[in-house]
């Protein structure tokens, strides 16, 4: 299958959904990345255009662990808006893709980036697959495409957060954290601004997940449950 996960900013995905996406990538699935903003406003007193390239480095790396194509959309952070622009570079991306399963953030997240782009992807997962609407770049010619699924990752912290559906990662662990440990001036960050160990809370989060399921590290997801995203089959791995 055709894997694409969408998070807001950098290391979003490698933060919240990186241990399915390396159980999607070990047997055999395509691994697509589409981060919208650049994070260029995550670092401290750093120049902006600095932090972004620094950032989309880092993506890079951790992309490579599971090797995962990336589709950087580079809007700065906190410019991530619910638009028409948006939403056609997002159908872009889902026709190059031709993404089955769709990974995206809670609508409930705690900050604007995040609530936006799980709005954007629903948008766009629906009208990806009228061939009628154009995207941006205008890949009409790969014709329309439809997901089958869409599915909601871990708020921050699980806040607010239910699953749904449990995925067991205690297999590739190891490797969500290697992901999560390549974005390196973020782990600095969140230590600096908010005293946070990015990659501790991560494991934690993991952990409390793999003790509601029974196992010894989960991630949780909530699939969107509207037309035309519902099947009778379990597409998580």
């Amino acid at each position: 299958m055709n894997i694409l996960a969408v998070g807001a900013n950098p290391d979003d995905v490698e933060l919240l959904c990186s241990g399915t996406l390396a159980l999607y990538s070990k047997r055999g699935d395509n691994i697509h990345i589409c981060y919208i903003s650049n994070g260029d406003k995550g670092g401290n007193g750093e120049a902006p255009e600095s932090v972004a390239k620094t950032r989309a480095m880092e993506s890079r790396q951790a992309g490579a662990l599971i090797n995962a194509k990336l589709y950087p959309l580079n809007i700065p952070d906190g410019e991530v808006c619910v638009s028409l622009e948006l939403r056609r570079k997002l159908v872009s991306v889902i026709r190059q893709t031709k993404a089955d399963v769709i990974i995206t953030h809670s609508d409930n997240d705690y900050m604007s980036d995040h609530n936006c782009t799980s709005t954007l992807v629903m948008d766009a997962a629906f009208w990806s697959a009228v061939a009628e609407f154009k995207g941006d770049p205008d890949n009409s010619a790969l014709g329309s495409h439809a997901p089958k699924v869409v599915y909601q990752m871990e708020t921050v912290a699980g806040i607010g957060f239910a699953p749904e559906e449990y995925v067991d990662i205690t297999d590739v662990i190891d490797l969500k954290i290697g992901m999560l440990s390549s974005h390196k001036s973020q782990v600095r960050y969140m230590m600096e601004r908010d005293g946070l160990d990015f990659v501790d809370c991560m494991i934690t989060t993991a952990k409390y997940r793999g003790y509601q399921c029974g196992v010894k590290y989960a991630e949780g997801f909530v699939r969107v449950k509207k037309y035309p995203f519902l099947t009778t089959n379990r597409l998580l791995p």
